[in-house]
């Protein structure tokens, strides 16, 4: 997940609107307390790889390690898809194919690679939730698919492992779940229909002085920095006058190159933006006023070429089903009661939605708590600091994502 800003809250959850059958679901909570494993092994597992944290797009032994437990349990095992994806798959009669979907990289943070963001955790609660759907087999009907993916850090490996045909290999899916550890108190976990991530777009802007090219003096040039500096200082501001100050968009810098070392002049400048909205219409209208603004600086600064933008799509727009998540909210209501808390709406950005991969599947991404405590300030996702508690977390975790299968599956 990558993280830029604080919580917010968004919603609130009423007992009134989240009651599901009382019947099913002790039905339900009798299946998860029975089957959950011993957690012993997932928490070897999640001090494993924790340890040893491989970056985005060299995850080869983590990747392994998770082949080979689900290799143990009797799944279906595919591995190098998209790079180290690892995906399992369980059959288990007819009914609906179910996708539930972990991390295996690491940022580089600090040692200079860590599980700063807890994917170590994400993947040890998906080894155990599979486990306990293997065990509770004759429970429910359906397809399980476990997919662990490479390269989430930098948004990726979704589009990887769909471009390196998953689908051709596993079936494709009636509904796609996942779930990410926060800092919420550790055993809460927390769901919401609509929005719960932000599409982030990337654009790479070079602003090019000049006169240099075709010319026999080519240090006597207009120096780009200072255009640069400036359009970097305004860019945010800018952006929110003419949208409007609530709408939900900010602009980023991520970065600064100019210059060659050796060169009496600079020929051009390199900008990194990073551009992160929730609606549509605010996205287009964003990424518009940015290129038109930039374009309009170098006509005033008097540089003899246009800049040149170069756009992709870092991350979609996170949106959670309604149907599915009031489904798996109301799941959790009724096993975890007040430790089923509100989610917050975040900055970050996931690249989960992608897994869809083009089809109209479902999806819903929920948060689970791992922090053990509440407190004065709490390290946050990608903090050098950032360590889940591992229990009651792996629990909870482990709970959470078998529970969601089984409200749509448990026979």
């Amino acid at each position: 997940m990558n993280v830029l800003d604080p919580w917010s809250p968004q919603q609130s959850i009423s007992a009134s609107n989240l009651s599901a059958d009382s019947t099913e679901s002790a039905r339900l909570a009798s299946i998860v307390n029975s089957y959950r494993p011993n957690l012993t092994k997932y928490e070897e597992f999640y001090r494993q790889v924790h340890q040893k944290p491989e970056i985005s797009g060299l995850e080869s032994e983590t990747a392994a390690l998770v082949a080979d437990h689900l290799r143990t349990l009797g799944f279906e095992v595919h591995t190098h898809i998209g790079g180290e994806g690892v995906v399992g798959i369980l059959h288990n009669g007819p009914g609906k194919t179910i996708l539930n979907r972990a991390e295996l990289d690491a940022p580089p943070i600090l040692e200079p690679v860590m599980h700063a963001c807890g994917h170590d955790m994400n993947m040890a609660t998906l080894l155990g939730a599979s486990n306990l759907l293997k065990a509770a087999s004759r429970e429910w009907s359906g397809t399980l698919i476990a997919l662990f993916q490479p390269d989430e850090e930098e948004t990726g490996g979704a589009q990887a492992m769909i471009d390196d045909g998953l689908y051709s290999k596993v079936p494709i899916p009636d509904l796609l779940l996942g779930q990410h550890v926060v800092t919420l108190h550790a055993g809460q976990i927390a769901a919401k229909s609509g929005p719960v991530l932000v599409a982030a777009d990337s654009i790479n802007v070079r602003i090019t002085g000049g006169p240099y090219e075709n010319s026999l003096n080519p240090q006597i040039c207009l120096d780009p920095i200072p255009l640069a500096m400036h359009i970097i200082s305004e860019r945010d501001d800018y952006v929110h006058e003419r949208i409007g100050a609530d709408e939900d968009v900010t602009v980023a810098c991520w970065g600064f190159h100019a210059g060659v070392p050796g060169n009496d002049y600079v020929a051009y400048a390199d900008i990194p933006l990073d551009v992160k909205t929730v609606k549509a219409d605010v996205r287009k209208q964003a990424l518009r006023l940015i290129e038109d603004k930039i374009k309009v600086e170098r006509r005033t600064a008097g540089t003899p070429k246009e800049p040149q933008f170069n756009y992709s799509v870092r991350a979609p727009l996170t949106e959670n089903n309604d149907k599915t998540t009031a489904r798996i909210q109301a799941a959790f209501h009724d096993y975890f009661g007040s430790d089923s808390v509100p989610m917050r709406f975040t900055r970050a950005c996931e690249d989960f939605s992608l897994l869809t991969g083009g089809h109209n599947v479902p999806h819903t991404y929920w948060n689970f708590g791992g922090s053990p405590t509440t407190d004065g300030e709490i390290p946050t996702n990608h903090s050098p600091f950032f360590a889940p508690a591992i229990e009651p977390t792996l629990e909870a975790g482990v709970s959470a994502m078998a529970l969601a299968v089984l409200a749509f599956s448990a026979s």
